[in-house]
């Protein structure tokens, strides 16, 4: 948190990626009410139409929305009056789950980080483009087993749960390292809901394996072939073959739902 601070007080933006329920929000929120706590103008927002936003941070700038005739100001002369604005004064802006705000909306943002506008962004997985190339991004990594663990057995005192540690280490393989993973299957323990799956995406790659594997039967049928040995050749030949009508099969299985990315 201390270096999102630091970049927020020098005047640079931030972008916090991750996965579902990784703590982006969490994290943000903290940066938020500790730049309350030192007396920083700042505003914290929520995805919402453009016009919503624009009125909450012009309501945060002291920016009237209405014109002289008592009518609202179009978008466009809204947006206008807070670049000025922000030109010259400070605040910080921070948005959490910036990838559901529209793209007009991320590109009038980045004006006003061409302005010095710093602005803190959360978001899931963001696309490459518009304002999300243009900031730095930290990437927030799966918890450490221990820390996960903790976590279940802090959410296992807070539910009243008598939850053994042994039930306890086999719910974390549900959680994959996400902490709203990780407090969704205590909760399913304590209502003694069955789901050894899980929704995490953190799985071990066999495909390496897979090619090694096949890789091997080659070999040992060229070995078969160079040393004459019939025996060897035939062998390694219907392993391949029976291998590689193994892993088309796997291609044609019935997939797993979505599961969340980490």
């Amino acid at each position: 948190m201390e270096g999102l601070l630091h970049s927020l007080y020098s005047a640079r933006s931030v972008l916090v990626t991750s996965g579902e329920g990784m703590g982006k929000t969490y994290l943000v929120r903290q940066v938020w009410e500790r730049l309350l706590a030192d007396g920083v103008t700042c505003a914290y927002f929520e995805p919402a139409t453009p016009k919503t936003l624009l009125t909450e941070i012009a309501d945060m700038a002291g920016v009237d929305i209405k014109n002289l005739e008592g009518r609202s100001k179009t978008v466009e002369v809204l947006k206008q009056e807070l670049i000025q604005w922000f030109s010259v004064n400070r605040a910080v802006l921070i948005f959490d789950d910036a990838h559901y705000l529209e793209v007009k909306f991320r590109l009038w943002l980045k004006k006003l980080k061409d302005v010095g506008v710093p602005i803190l962004l959360a978001a899931t997985n963001p696309p490459r483009t518009d304002l999300f190339i243009y900031v730095p991004r930290i990437e927030l990594k799966p918890l450490a087993e221990y820390q996960i663990r903790d976590l279940m057995e802090k959410e296992a005192i807070a539910l009243g749960s008598d939850l053994r540690p042994h039930q306890i280490a086999k719910l974390q393989s549900r959680a994959g390292g996400n902490p709203m993973l990780a407090k969704r299957a205590i909760e399913e323990g304590f209502l003694g809901i069955q789901n050894e799956a899980g929704d995490h995406g953190r799985y071990f790659d066999i495909t390496p394996l897979l090619l090694l594997v096949g890789i091997v039967f080659i070999c040992y049928r060229f070995i078969g072939l160079g040393t004459g040995n019939q025996s060897l050749y035939i062998l390694a030949g219907i392993g391949g073959a029976i291998f590689l009508g193994v892993a088309r099969l796997s291609y044609y299985l019935p997939k797993e739902s979505r599961r969340i990315s980490n």
